[in-house]
C-alpha cells in the first residue's frame, strides 16, 4: 500500500506555529490570571481580542467615545494603505522579489497591526473593555525602550512582562530579566520565521539580542531623548532588519505565501 503523506507549504506552516504560540501564550496567562468569568467572554478574548491582558479585558472602562472613534478611522486608513500596499506595489515591483517582498511584508502589517488590529480594538473599546491598541505610533519612539517597552505590539509586551520580566526580575534582576525577555523573543520567531524556512537559523536570534544591547548600551550612554537617541534606534531597528526576515524566510516562505494570496504574479 502506498502511503500518502500531507505536504504542509512552509506559509501554512508559519501560519500553523504563530496561530499555536499565540493561543499557548494566551492559555497560559489566563491560567495565570485566576479570573472566574463567564466562558463566552473567554472565548471572546480568545479568539477575538487580540490583548493578551485578560485583566484588563474583563476589567469595565467607559473610554470616551472619540477615542474609540480615532482609532476606528485610523484602523480603517491603516488596513486601505496596507492592501495597497500588499495587492498593488508590491505587483508592481514584482521583477524584483526581494524588494516585492519587504514593499508587501509592510503592508501585511498595516493591514494587521495597524487596520484589522486596530479595528477590533475599538469595537471592544466601545464596547467598556479596557483594551488598548497593539500599536502605539511606534514611529515617534524616541529611545529603544520606548518602542519595544511603549509603542510596539503592546499585547507581547504584556504577555512578556508577565511570564518572564517580572518573575525573573523577582529573582536574578532587571538587567538580566531585561536580557531574557529578549532571548526569549528570540526563540519565538526563530521557531515562526527559520523554522518554517528551514534555513536561516540564529538571525531572528540576534537580531533582538542587538536590541538587548542597544537599549543596553544607550542606558550606558544615558541616550534618553534627542535626535541622536533618535538615530541611534532607527539603527537598531532598521540595519539589522535583514537578520530577522533572512533571505531564507523570504523565498522559502515569504514569497510563495504573497503567490497564494494573489499579492504576486
Amino acid at each position: 500500500m502506498n502511503e500518502t503523506s500531507i505536504h504542509c507549504p512552509p506559509w501554512l506552516l508559519m501560519w500553523l506555529l504563530a496561530a499555536g504560540c499565540y493561543f499557548s501564550f494566551k492559555g497560559v496567562i489566563l491560567w495565570k490570571a485566576k479570573v472566574a468569568a463567564p466562558a463566552a467572554e473567554i472565548a471572546a478574548w480568545l479568539l477575538l481580542c487580540p490583548t493578551f491582558s485578560f485583566t484588563n479585558f474583563h476589567r469595565r472602562s467607559v473610554a470616551p467615545h472619540a477615542a474609540a472613534l480615532r482609532l476606528a478611522l485610523a484602523g480603517m486608513v491603516n488596513l486601505i494603505f496596507g492592501a495597497g500596499l500588499l495587492w498593488g506595489l508590491a505587483w508592481h515591483l514584482a521583477q524584483v522579489p526581494m524588494l516585492a517582498a519587504w514593499v508587501a511584508m509592510v503592508g501585511l502589517i498595516f493591514v494587521l497591526h495597524f487596520g484589522s488590529f486596530h479595528l477590533v480594538t475599538a469595537f471592544w473599546m466601545q464596547r467598556g473593555r479596557a483594551v488598548e491598541p497593539l500599536m502605539k505610533n511606534p514611529i515617534a519612539a524616541g529611545s529603544l525602550a520606548d518602542f519595544w517597552g511603549r509603542r510596539w505590539n503592546t499585547a507581547f509586551r504584556d504577555g512578556m512582562n508577565l511570564l518572564v520580566f517580572r518573575p525573573m526580575a523577582m529573582r536574578w534582576g532587571v538587567r538580566p530579566a531585561h536580557w531574557l525577555v529578549f532571548l526569549f523573543s528570540g526563540l519565538l520567531h526563530e521557531a515562526v520565521i527559520s523554522l518554517p524556512a528551514g534555513a536561516g537559523w540564529g538571525g531572528p536570534m540576534a537580531y533582538f539580542l542587538l536590541q538587548a544591547l542597544g537599549m543596553d548600551l544607550s542606558r550606558r550612554l544615558h541616550l534618553r531623548e534627542g535626535w541622536i537617541c533618535r538615530v541611534w534606534t532607527l539603527a537598531f531597528l532598521i540595519v539589522p532588519a535583514g537578520l530577522l526576515f533572512h533571505p531564507p524566510f523570504i523565498h522559502q516562505v515569504m514569497l510563495p505565501f504573497l503567490k497564494a494570496i494573489g499579492a504576486l504574479p
